[in-house]
C-alpha cells in the first residue's frame, strides 16, 4: 500500500493494525479449521441456520462464531444496513448492542468495516504485546454466547499448543478453563460511546 502514496497509507493502516490485533482470534481460527474443518469466512445461515432469510445473505459474512463483518462494497457510501441473526450483538467500534433478527444501519466508510460481535463473546486481541480479552456481556435472554478460546505454542509447530476457553457468564463474569489457577488476562468490556 505505501507505493500509492500516503492518503492509501493512512486509509489502510487501520485496517492492517486491526488484523495484527486480531492475530490471536485467527490462530484459534486456524486451529478450529484444522480440527473440524469449520470454515473461517462462513455464510451468514451459520449463525442461525433456522433462520431461512440468511440464506440470501451475500454482501455480509460471520468470521468464526463471533464476528459478524458487513464491507462497504459501493463507493461513497457512508452508512451500511446490515442484517443481524437472533440474539443481542454488539457493535465493535461504538460497543452499543442491538437486538436481532432484523435490520440495523451503522455508519460506515473508508476508515472502518462494520463489525457486529454476538452476545457472550470473548475476543482474544493482542494490545502492547500483551493479550487482553475483549468480552461481551450476555444478552437479556441470559442464551450461552460462543465464549472464545486462545491457543498459544512454544512457536516451534512441533507442540501440541495449550487452550484456554473462556465463557461469559452472567453480571459480567468469565468462566476460565486454562493452565492458569485464575484468570491470567485483563478483560475489556464494551462500553458505549456518549452520544
Amino acid at each position: 500500500p505505501w507505493a500509492l502514496g500516503v492518503d492509501v497509507l493512512a486509509q489502510v493502516r487501520p485496517a492492517l493494525m486491526e488484523r495484527y490485533e486480531l492475530l490471536p482470534y485467527w490462530y484459534a481460527l486456524a486451529w478450529e479449521a484444522h480440527r473440524t474443518g469449520a470454515p473461517y469466512v462462513r455464510a451468514m445461515v451459520w449463525a442461525d441456520p433456522s433462520d431461512s432469510a440468511l440464506r440470501w445473505e451475500d454482501d455480509q459474512f460471520m468470521l468464526g462464531d463471533a464476528l459478524l463483518v458487513a464491507p462497504v462494497l459501493e463507493e461513497g457510501v457512508r452508512e451500511r444496513t446490515i442484517r443481524l441473526p437472533k440474539g443481542r450483538w454488539y457493535d465493535r467500534w461504538t460497543g452499543v448492542p442491538h437486538e436481532g433478527p432484523g435490520h440495523v444501519t451503522v455508519q460506515a466508510g473508508l476508515q472502518v468495516t462494520p463489525v457486529m460481535v454476538r452476545a457472550g463473546s470473548v475476543i482474544p486481541v493482542e494490545k502492547d504485546g500483551r493479550i487482553v480479552l475483549q468480552a461481551y456481556p450476555l444478552g437479556d435472554d441470559g442464551a450461552p454466547g460462543p465464549g472464545g478460546r486462545l491457543l498459544t505454542d512454544s512457536g516451534d509447530g512441533y507442540d501440541e499448543p495449550v487452550e484456554e476457553r473462556f465463557v461469559v457468564g452472567p453480571d459480567r463474569t468469565i468462566g476460565y478453563e486454562g493452565p492458569a489457577d485464575s484468570l491470567p488476562y485483563e478483560v475489556v468490556w464494551p462500553e458505549p460511546l456518549p452520544g
